[in-house]
Formats: structure tokens, sequence, C-alpha cells
């Protein structure tokens, strides 16, 4: 008996200091702005992602179905190269561009998928990170743009003398070649483009800090897997590539909204 009334004395002393605290709490909670405390259902973010073998950007797009899950559409456009391309330059002209000896395209990829985020730990209520795991599987294409060089060429002129001519000509003709003067203009290999057909599979880690709920903003680190039928060929030194893992670190911002 005396422990139950010492029960009851103390849930009667502390009930004063419980709906303070739910009144400081709920004070508290009505106090944010109205934006911080709507729950949102869509998101939308744009990327800068660096990769073991380049550089991309892409824009995501998707659906927040719970606090736990999301699902998202994501597009991205990524520059490959190769892991044993090395950089030269021709000091013997004063235009000095670098180039790369044996490179015989240069790789773009566009990628469109469909995946999904879900919540490992959530963010505490005062802010901090939030850590999620993405996973995304869809189709690749790849677009081989021919590789150009500068090249000096030994043509023979009408009185049968050598002269040396400037010419831009792919790493296949290199037998021609006296010198290469550097890498030509982009523009030599874009009515030339060959497309590769594939597919990807991607997964990593997110982690979000954004500052607010309205505003999305997240480092997201992972790895993608790409698979070419027809293969693709970056190097004249290496076999046709059919399988390319890359490892990548990417920084989204975007916003949350309804709709």
């Amino acid at each position: 008996m005396r422990i139950h009334r010492l029960f009851i004395a103390i849930t009667f002393a502390l009930t004063p200091v419980i709906l303070d605290a739910q009144e400081i709490s709920i004070g508290t909670d009505q106090d944010k702005p109205i934006e911080e405390r709507i729950l949102y259902n869509h998101e939308t973010t744009i990327n800068a992602t660096i990769h073991t073998q380049g550089l991309g950007a892409g824009f995501k797009t998707g659906r927040i179905r719970s606090i736990y899950n999301s699902t998202y559409w994501d597009f991205e456009f990524s520059y490959l190269r190769s892991l044993k391309q090395i950089p030269i330059i021709n000091t013997s002209y004063f235009s000095m561009t670098t180039f790369i000896y044996g490179k015989l395209n240069e790789v773009f990829v566009l990628r469109g998928g469909y995946g999904g985020e879900r919540r490992i730990y959530g963010k505490p209520y005062w802010g901090g990170v939030e850590l999620r795991w993405l996973y995304e599987g869809g189709i690749s294409l790849g677009l081989l743009k021919p590789y150009y060089y500068s090249v000096s060429v030994a043509k023979i002129g009408p009185n049968g003398q050598y002269s040396l001519e400037v010419e831009q000509h792919t790493f296949d003709s290199s037998s021609q070649w006296v010198e290469v003067i550097g890498k030509a203009p982009f523009k030599y290999g874009l009515d030339e483009i060959k497309l590769r057909p594939g597919i990807h599979a991607k997964t990593g880690l997110s982690f979000e800090f954004g500052s607010s709920k309205p505003r999305a903003q997240a480092i997201d680190v992972g790895a993608v897997a790409e698979y070419f039928p027809q293969g693709i060929a970056m190097m004249a030194e290496n076999s046709t590539e059919y399988f390319i893992l890359t490892l990548y670190l990417s920084y989204r911002w975007g916003s949350r909204f309804n709709k």
C-alpha cells in the first residue's frame, strides 16, 4: 500500500511538470515557420559529379512516398576517359596544345534511370545529417566521337620536292604522320559520332544535410556499373571495353514541394 501511495504522490507531483513540458514543446513547434511543418511529397535536384573516369552533371526528380522511402527518375550526362591515357605536349610548336597519344574516341554517356532511396538514419530534430541508401537501374547511351590530332604530313610537290603540311587525322592514319602538333579542335569528328546503347546499375549512400525542409542538399557517394554490348574503344593499345565500373562523388541541391 505504501508503494502505491508513493507512486500516486509522485505521479501527481510530476503531472504539472509534464504538462508544462508538453506546452513548451507544442509552443516551440507552432513557432516554426509554416514551411518547416509541411510534409512535402516531391523533390527535384540537380547535381555536379566527379568520378574515377571523368566528370558529369545530372537532374533528378521524384516522389517522397513516406519519411522512409522515395522513388525518382534520374538523368545524367557524363564524360568518360581511359584510366591509361597520359596528356602529352609538343614544345616544338608555339601553339602548344596537349593531346593523348593513342586515343581513338572521346566518350560521353547519357543515362536515364529509375530508382529509390531508403532511410537508414533519420536527421535529429535539431538538424544534422540524414543517411539514405540509394539504388537505381536504367539505360545508357554511349556517344563515341573520333579523336582528331593536328599532325604534320609529308607531301610531294609538283617539282618532286617534299613539304610538310598540317592536317587533322585520327590515330588510324598514324603511319602517315611526321609529327603530332597537338589535339585538333573539338569540331572535328562531330559528324562521325557513333552510338553505343547499354544498361547501367547504380548504388550508393546519400548524406542529406539541407538546413530546411523545402531545401534539398546532399552529398552522394557510390558506384555505377555499365554494360555496352557493342563495346567502347577509347585507346588503341587497349582492347574494347564492354563493362565499365566507376566510383563517384556527387553534390546535389534543389527543392521539395507539393503538387
